[in-house]
């Protein structure tokens, strides 16, 4: 019997198939033809761009990535993630970058170089790749410019770089910081530049027990933020210099920053144009800074308290009542911290409130004397030799006054 292993071919049906098969697809591609002819001419433009972007929608398939937006600023403040990628990301600059700025102060000892805007910087961390890019665009502000950072990654290590990459980012980069601090001289209209000042206190021309009381201040000022907290008061510390120009007002702010590697803000009052403008400008400074505003008695001119006391200005105005709120804080300083309440009074208490009856002294005053030591008898006995002081210059003063005034007389 004999039997095949494959059926036979008929390969006289060759043509006729293929014919068939060309014949359906030309007759397929005709009716395409005429409904995208039909579809354009019946149904709108506007209808068409929906439903094709719909269709987009559905069929373009997910990215898997996440992107970081990191702007400069976050609100009114500064963005502490934006200051510490910037400084991050120029230890992570390769040969594969192709624009790189190039800088150099005479305080630095090496060249700095940070990337160009678009330019991205390749990472790791934890086995997982991470792309940063720097981006800036225009505003419409006159010269303005939105400068952020985008970092991108798969959206499964989300949590991974929020927890533990970003702080990693925040962490390294004060330590860069620490190790290669430049103080800065930062103005509300021209930027920053290098604080390039040569004046220590080493080496200014000071009484040298005024120079020692000053450091010991800084110190004790330095030493007690915590201590600030706890009390409620901001941690400020305000100095009042006076003295014809030359006399070495900049000099000793200059020691100071050095001193305390602070970076210095100038605020020049006559380019705050109402409150608002003041306290961006004011919330825009640093922890660990020091706010000059110079020449305050020669800047503005003050009216009385009927008039709501205003700075006057040509167009524009702001309060001082807004300044003063702003450098000024709140304290607690007897119940919280020294232990002293009125159900079990200090034996000075008693003296302190007749001195403070008999003395023009401001609570501002009484509050710096207070902080000047954690023991509460000697704070206390510093204060009654404050006010002691204070009401012998007081008593000096008038008997000046009441001497002048019939002296006049017996003219």
């Amino acid at each position: 019997m004999n039997t095949t292993m494959f059926p036979a071919l008929n390969l006289t049906n060759i043509p006729t198939t293929a014919s068939s098969l060309f014949s359906a697809y030309a007759s397929f591609a005709a009716f395409i033809v005429l409904a995208r002819s039909m579809a354009d001419q019946l149904i709108p433009h506007q209808l068409r761009r929906y439903l094709h972007s719909l269709l987009r929608h559905f069929y373009t398939p997910r990215s898997s990535n996440l992107t970081l937006i990191v702007d400069e600023k976050s609100g009114m403040n500064s963005n502490q993630v934006y200051e510490a990628a910037e400084v991050y990301l120029q230890t992570k600059i390769s040969p594969l970058n192709e624009r790189l700025r190039v800088s150099k102060t005479p305080r630095q000892k090496t060249l700095s170089l940070t990337i160009d805007k678009n330019q991205e910087i390749m990472d790791t961390f934890e086995n997982i790749k991470l792309k940063w890019q720097y981006v800036c665009t225009e505003t419409k502000e006159r010269g303005g410019e939105k400068r952020q950072f985008e970092l991108m990654f798969h959206k499964k290590h989300k949590a991974l770089v929020m927890e533990a990459y970003l702080p990693y980012v925040l962490t390294r980069a004060k330590a860069i910081n620490e190790e290669e601090k430049v103080l800065k001289l930062n103005s509300h209209q021209s930027g920053s530049v290098d604080l390039e000042h040569p004046s220590t206190f080493d080496t200014l021309a000071i009484d040298p027990e005024l120079k020692s009381m000053i450091i010991d201040d800084l110190d004790r000022f330095v030493k007690r933020k915590g201590f600030y907290k706890k009390v409620g008061k901001a941690w400020k510390r305000g100095y009042l210099l006076y003295g014809p120009p030359g006399t070495g007002k900049s000099s000793l702010i200059a020691a100071m920053a050095n001193y305390l590697k602070f970076d210095v803000y100038d605020l020049e009052l006559s380019s705050i144009y109402d409150d608002s403008q003041l306290k961006r400008t004011l919330l825009a400074t640093s922890n660990r800074s020091i706010l000059v505003i110079e020449d305050i008695d020669c800047s503005v001119e003050t009216e009385n308290r009927e008039s709501e006391s205003r700075f006057q200005r040509s167009n524009n105005s702001f309060s001082l009542s807004g300044l003063l709120n702003f450098i000024d804080g709140l304290w607690i300083l007897a119940s919280n911290y020294l232990g002293i309440h009125e159900s079990n009074p200090h034996r000075l208490c008693g003296e302190i409130e007749g001195l403070i009856e008999s003395t023009k002294v401001t609570p501002a005053e009484i509050a710096e004397e207070l902080m000047k030591s954690d023991d509460a008898d000697v704070a206390l006995e510093g204060l009654v030799n404050f006010l002691k002081r204070k009401e012998v210059e007081s008593n000096k003063s008038k008997d000046e006054g009441t001497n002048k005034t019939e002296s006049q007389k017996a003219n």
